[in-house]
């Protein structure tokens, strides 16, 4: 006689997990960012001035309170980790891979991550290292503070394409477009301002020409081959089935 076991229920369809994760994922960092925000909100306001002006040196009656050296490494962090979010959401969607248990999901999002700060810091390393030979300090760390500003701004712009990708999770072609879109108007929008903030009368403008075009043709390159590499190794490691 065969016993009752009750209902089983309704089976969870396949992107339910993967959609948990990054979920859990966003809404931890939105409540870091809320806490963040919160403590240093003039920080943020000075940020966005920054994004949109040049002003070498505050008003001696311009005071900004709150944590700047949390403030600018959570707004990098962010942006970093939302575009490591969304990278994985997109090659999920695409089937370029597919895992059934939140380890491995959170295993591959990791991996995608560090490879997101490698290329960061690739860069850092080349600004860093064309700023040192070509510009002057001062010139340099103003410069970098007018970077962070932009990259803190693109980051929580990165919350709309993601958000779309978990809430909305159609028309996959329109926050796809978003993110490309917003990525290059950032980087044409930090080349107006590095013009803007080296660009002299002499062979300034030649120098900032040179770093420019190295800063925006090699490191794609460096990251484009790296994530073939990691493509080629999640298809054929016996880690990923």
């Amino acid at each position: 006689m065969n016993s009752f076991e009750g209902y089983v229920g309704i089976r969870i369809w396949d992107g339910q997990l993967v959609n948990d994760v990054i979920f859990s994922l966003l809404i931890a960092l939105l409540i870091m960012f809320a806490l963040v925000y919160r403590s240093n909100y003039r920080l943020f306001s000075k940020m966005i001035r920054d994004v949109f002006y040049i002003k070498e040196r505050l008003s001696l009656f311009e005071t900004v309170g709150g944590n700047e050296f949390i403030f600018r490494n959570f707004m990098i962090f962010q942006s970093l980790f939302l575009s490591a979010l969304f990278i994985f959401a997109v090659g999920y969607v695409y089937r370029f891979f597919d895992f059934s248990d939140v380890r491995s999901n959170l295993l591959l999002i990791s991996i995608i991550f560090l490879c997101v700060v490698l290329y960061y810091y690739f860069r850092q390393f080349f600004y860093g290292l064309i700023g040192f030979v070509f510009t002057d300090p001062e010139k340099y760390r103003f410069w970098k503070t007018n970077y962070y500003a932009i990259t803190g701004f693109w980051g929580v712009l990165l919350y709309i394409p993601v958000c779309w990708l978990v809430f909305i999770g159609k028309y996959i072609e329109i926050p796809l477009a978003l993110f490309i879109v917003w990525y290059i108007l950032y980087r044409f929008w930090l080349i107006y301002k590095s013009i803007r903030i080296f660009h002299v009368r002499n062979t300034g403008f030649v120098y900032i020409f040179l770093y420019l075009c190295a800063q925006e043709i090699l490191p794609l390159l460096f990251i484009y081959k790296g994530l073939v590499y990691l493509y080629n190794v999640i298809e054929k490691s016996a880690i990923w089935h």
